[in-house]
């Protein structure tokens, strides 16, 4: 035996060959591998230019793991389930390998084979060459911090990250412009921190503040990131990535009447700058987490809305491919929004360009699918989603006193009803004799009527005395622990009576081209592989989902995605535009990042400062490069249009809920006090006609939302395909998809929308109304600059509004014409 080893090894065959029976690798060597060779090697082999299908049959480990398909192409032993021989055989039209059929004497041999073992010496495993591409990719390593580079201009730099541009700046030979001016700067902070404009008051004390402009400028931002209005404002860019909406969407739009909780939740959670180690985790698995109180509990587990307050196919006829579809929006929104990965691609096939199996896919889907969705929406066709999860410190306790109090009301109306019946029993004799009952009762008509009457009174004290039922939000749960057989038979038992049954958590088959009727191999619960080299996930025991598991490896310092991603997603929206320009594509398809060493520091930063938000927000805007002004340089323009080196500030268009905001705002008409529900929970309470014990929905109509109410934007109503018309004009994300950057369009409606929208004129003319003396025009042509574009006015914009004011009449009606002109400038929706 140590002979035949020596030979092995120095044939390169490998110890994991030596086991195998010598006669058989004799006839692979004789009678299979010289097919594969001149047969397919040229197609499917590492060597190979473009490799067919994905399916490479040069090593023993990529003939047996198969290609696009999903499945496994060989399986030793099982001649009939392996596609390799299906293939070969050519029984099926789209399957045919090679395209000329082999002779039936090779096909023979090849059938043999697998029905020896398929014994292979060949060792290695199979990698395509994207495959091979993904280990060197910048997001698949771990994240390190780097050196700080050397810069020529040791002056210039007040932050770490600014050592980082400038040294790219020097590098292509460019230098930064000048730093904005304090007039610009506190505009440029005061909307993009909280989404509103400065007052005069807050503009002149910055202005006039003797202090240099860093040390004045950090005054401002500590005020700002303080302010409720931040949590408005980054909620919103995060409700953005949670595909945050308030119906179902699809072909049923149902509403979502609780989903405004989550909502609230995010924007607290970011005024108290919840460490995004933990925002992350509550989101997947708050309801898990350890908690001090009943109300902590509460709090945590409506975070779990962002799982379960994605679009759900409600007429989807087919449980099974429904319960897939939700599973399918939670992987993509998880994996979007926290890795930046694109898993959902490996719904049907292997990913085709990040190293993302099929079997890694199912794998998640197993976790999602071992969870109970709590959304409260249902139809007559879908109703597994129909609970929602209760609040409060006493709910369980409610719930029961609820349950039999409506037990008790609904045994009393019956009782009431029997009487109502043998009371018309009487009736209906006396009705065929023509008798009036009603003038002339009989006295055992009498006898009847009276204890109806007394009866009536009884079902009305039943029903008043049902407790209100709690209050409800949109949540996950874990799933039951019960058998295959057990869960089948609860499932049948309930469809009958259209009763949802609590799902089992089990792990999920691999469903062979994402058809939900063609199961394949079970795979353990999971997540992706990728980065097992540096975070190995765990176990997950038998009778959890693995959402918790799956929200520790998510927030690990290890995980080399989590940092990185959501540094680039807050420079974007500081920026206009993230280091990665593809905020939510890390992949192989997603662009590289434009100064790497940077997004690492920020991210060890970032982790190492308790990932704080806040923290971060704040070395940002403080920063040299953040504070650059706007100013345009025709050769560094030229070379560097899109300013991915940063050499200024980008001016950035506001978004619709921003200008709404401010517009407002600047009227005076802006209540800033939050709403104590939504509009939508409200349509959902008023248009409830069904039993009381069954949760309200309806399909959501416009007409039953109010357009003109004045609070933020961000607590306005929010349908799937019933969008505001001033946020859709300004490119409002579609609610269906996780977006982390916005479309950025210019469109004639837009103007048109400034230039006659009444919410737009009723603002002016509120200004308007506030210039109490028209002959003083300069004072009020100044504070109206402020008020709009935080800053004075030029003495050609003063002269021209004089100009305009005197050949207009110089009333009320010519001033707020003035002022409209200006809210419908680019300047007043643009920050610079």
């Amino acid at each position: 035996m140590s002979r035949l080893l020596s030979i092995l090894l120095i044939a390169g065959i490998g110890t994991a060959s030596v086991t195998q029976d010598k006669a058989a690798l004799e006839f692979f060597e004789s009678k299979i591998r010289p097919v594969l060779v001149t047969h397919c090697y040229e197609c499917h082999s590492s060597a190979s230019g473009e490799i067919k299908a994905d399916y490479l049959l040069d090593t023993r480990d990529g003939i047996r793991k198969g290609g696009k398909s999903g499945r496994d192409a060989l399986i030793p032993g099982d001649i009939n389930g392996s596609q390799l021989i299906e293939a070969i055989r050519h029984v099926r039209d789209d399957l045919k390998m090679p395209k000329k059929k082999l002779p039936d004497s090779v096909i023979s041999d090849f059938e043999k084979w697998v029905a020896l073992g398929a014994p292979d010496p060949r060792n290695g495993i199979s990698k395509l060459p994207r495959e091979i591409e993904a280990e060197s990719h910048w997001a698949f390593q771990q994240v390190r911090k780097p050196d700080l580079p050397n810069v020529k201009d040791t002056t210039w730099p007040r932050d770490r990250l600014d050592y980082f541009v400038l040294s790219k700046l020097e590098e292509n030979l460019m230098k930064p412009v000048e730093d904005a001016d304090r007039y610009t700067l506190i505009r440029r902070a005061t909307i993009e921190l909280t989404g509103l404009l400065p007052t005069r008051q807050e503009t002149d004390e910055f202005c006039n503040d003797p202090a240099d402009t860093r040390t004045a400028f950090a005054k401002v931002v500590d005020r700002l990131l303080a302010d409720p209005g931040f949590g408005e404002r980054w909620g919103r860019h995060w409700l953005d990535v949670a595909r945050y909406a308030e119906s179902s969407s699809y072909s049923r739009n149902m509403l979502y009447p609780y989903a405004w909780r989550y909502r609230d939740w995010v924007i607290d959670a970011l005024n108290a700058d919840l460490p995004y180690n933990r925002f992350v985790r509550q989101q997947i698995a708050g309801d898990l987490l350890p908690a001090d109180s009943p109300k902590q509990r509460d709090h945590q587990t409506i975070a779990t809305g962002f799982l379960t307050i994605g679009p759900k196919t409600l007429n989807e006829a087919d449980p099974l491919l429904f319960e897939l579809n939700v599973a399918d929006d939670q992987i993509d929104a998880t994996c979007r929004a926290f890795l930046a990965l694109t898993a959902n691609c490996s719904r049907c096939h292997d990913h085709k360009y990040d190293p993302i199996p099929a079997q890694d896919y199912y794998a998640l889907a197993g976790i999602f699918r071992s969870s109970r969705n709590l959304a409260g929406v249902a139809t007559n066709v879908r109703f597994e989603h129909q609970d929602a999860f209760p609040l409060g410190d006493e709910k369980e306790q409610l719930l029961k006193r609820r349950e039999a109090a409506i037990t008790h009301a609904e045994k009393v109306q019956k009782e009431y009803l029997e009487l109502v019946k043998k009371r018309n029993l009487i009736r209906e004799p006396l009705e065929k004799q023509g008798l009036d009952w009603k003038k002339n009762p009989t006295p055992e008509l009498k006898a009847a009527e009276s204890v109806v009457q007394a009866f009536q009174a009884k079902v009305k004290s039943a029903k008043a005395a049902i407790p209100a039922p709690p209050v409800y939000a949109m949540a996950m749960a874990e799933a039951v622990v019960m058998s295959r057989e057990q869960w089948a038979e609860l499932f049948q038992s309930n469809k009958k009576e259209k009763k949802p049954t609590t799902p089992r958590i089990h792990d999920s088959p691999v469903f062979v081209r994402g058809d939900h009727k063609s199961p394949g191999k079970i795979v353990p619960r999971g997540t992706l592989s990728l980065f097992d080299k540096f975070l190995k996930f765990p176990v997950i025991d038998e009778h959890q989902s693995g959402r918790l598991q799956l929200a520790n490896w998510l927030a690990d310092e290890k995980n080399p995605a989590t940092a990185r991603v959501m540094v680039n997603r807050i420079w974007h929206h500081l920026f206009g535009s993230g280091l990665v320009d593809t905020v939510d594509n890390f992949g192989l398809l997603g662009s590289k990042p434009s100064h790497p060493e940077l997004l690492d520091d920020l991210a060890v930063r970032f982790m190492q400062e308790g990932w704080s938000v806040k923290k971060l927000i704040r070395h940002l805007v403080l920063s040299r490069t953040w504070m650059l002004a706007s100013t345009q340089d025709p050769s560094q323009y030229e070379f560097d249009p899109a300013n991915r080196l940063l050499w200024r500030f980008s001016p950035q268009r506001i978004e619709g809920e921003v200008l709404r905001d401010c517009l407002l705002f600047v009227g005076g008409s802006l209540d800033r006090s939050r709403p104590q529900t939504s509009q939508v929970e409200a349509i959902a309470n008023q248009m409830e006609k069904i039993q009381q014990r069954e949760i309200g929905r309806r399909d959501y109509y416009n007409k039953d939302v109010k357009t003109d109410v004045t609070c933020r934007s961000v607590y306005l109503p929010s349908a799937r395909g019933a969008i505001f018309d001033s946020m859709k004009l300004f490119d409002a994300p579609d609610p269906n998809l996780v977006v982390g950057a916005r479309k950025n369009t210019t469109v004639p409606a837009q103007a048109l929308f400034l230039m006659n929208s009444p919410l737009v004129i009723e603002q002016a003319e509120n200004i308007a109304n506030w210039i109490t003396d028209q002959a003083d025009t300069d004072k009020y042509i100044d504070e109206i600059y402020y008020r709009l574009l935080t800053r004075q006015p030029t003495s050609e914009e003063v002269s021209a509004i004089k100009e305009f004011l005197s050949r207009s009449g110089n009333n009320r009606d010519s001033w707020a014409r003035a002022i409209h002109s200006l809210m419908a400038t680019s300047e007043f929706r643009t920050v610079y």
